[in-house]
């Protein structure tokens, strides 16, 4: 009788064995790729960003088709404007604006040097050497 309820053990044990591995299966690692979680600015920032905008603004319509290179140079009153919203501000518009603008999007590669070339060339134009970014 003993070798019965052995068998019968054994029997559940291997079973059991066989039973549980399939439905134990690792996670799939999630690909990063297929998530694209844009944050918001914080408030602070974004009214930052909103100021140089507003110092920009009005003076420098063509600053965007020279940072997607529809157009060739930007001119003395968006040169001017540009060097007295200052490097900072500058430099955040060109960090958010693939973010906000769909239209930079496939330019954010390349928008920090065409911003660099924009800021040295405005420098120079303007006459303050000392704010060349190097």
């Amino acid at each position: 009788m003993a070798s019965i309820n052995m068998i019968v053990a054994y029997v559940g044990i291997v079973g059991a064995l066989l039973v549980v591995p399939c439905f134990s299966s690792d996670a799939p690692t999630p690909n990063p790729d297929d998530f694209h979680i844009v944050l918001a600015p914080a408030p602070v920032v974004f009214n930052y960003l909103e100021g140089c905008i507003e110092k920009l603004d009005p003076h420098c319509p063509e600053l965007g088709e020279v940072l997607i290179g529809k157009r060739k140079d930007v001119d003395s009153d968006c040169c001017s404007a540009l060097v007295r919203m200052g490097k900072r501000c500058h430099f955040s518009l060109l960090r958010v604006l693939p973010e906000v603008e769909e239209v930079y999007k496939p330019f954010s590669s390349v928008l920090h040097q065409r911003g660099v070339e924009i800021w040295n060339h405005c420098v120079r134009r303007v006459g303050n050497p000392s704010l060349i970014f190097s």
